[in-house]
């Protein structure tokens, strides 16, 4: 569900983006940030780091998706907002446990059915990548058995 759509001021480098933010999985929040094009986009999960969805956390993925991806930016934190890498530091262990793994894949599939109902996503394979903490997950998730995708998109 889509809570709110706006338009994100980028430095004058970059061109604007439509930034929504959107309601999914229990409740959590995340970004789709999608650069102004006529062209489809491909879909890319960009896992934010250690300080949470951070204005530098939306900037950085208004930067790759100027490169004409359509960033899905979750909140892997539950709305908390660590000040310190200390204060980070549980919420970054818990994603990571073992037994964490079935919700985090959760939080990620939950997220690529969004992107499933995004009209300017093409139908093709999802990217996955991070920053600092965020890295760690996607690599993480690049080597379970639970790969994402978008299998309503691919069967398009």
């Amino acid at each position: 569900m889509i809570i709110a759509a706006t338009t994100l001021a980028l430095p004058a480098s970059l061109q604007a983006a439509e930034l929504r933010l959107v309601e999914y999985h229990q409740r959590n929040l995340a970004y789709i940030i999608v650069p102004k094009t006529d062209k489809k986009l491909q879909a890319l999960v960009l896992f934010h780091d250690w300080g949470g969805l951070t204005e530098e956390a939306i900037l950085q993925a208004a930067k790759i998706a100027e490169e004409g991806y359509a960033v899905f930016l979750p909140d892997l934190f539950g709305g908390k907002a660590p000040k310190t890498r200390e204060e980070a530091q549980p919420l970054v262990e818990q994603i990571m446990k073992t037994d964490h793994k079935q919700e985090l894949m959760a939080n990620v599939h939950s997220g690529l059915q969004l992107l499933e109902n995004v009209e300017e996503v093409e139908p093709v394979e999802v990217s996955i990548c991070g920053f600092g903490m965020g890295e760690q997950v996607a690599s993480y998730i690049s080597k379970s058995d639970m790969k994402p995708a978008l299998p309503l998109l691919a069967e398009a």
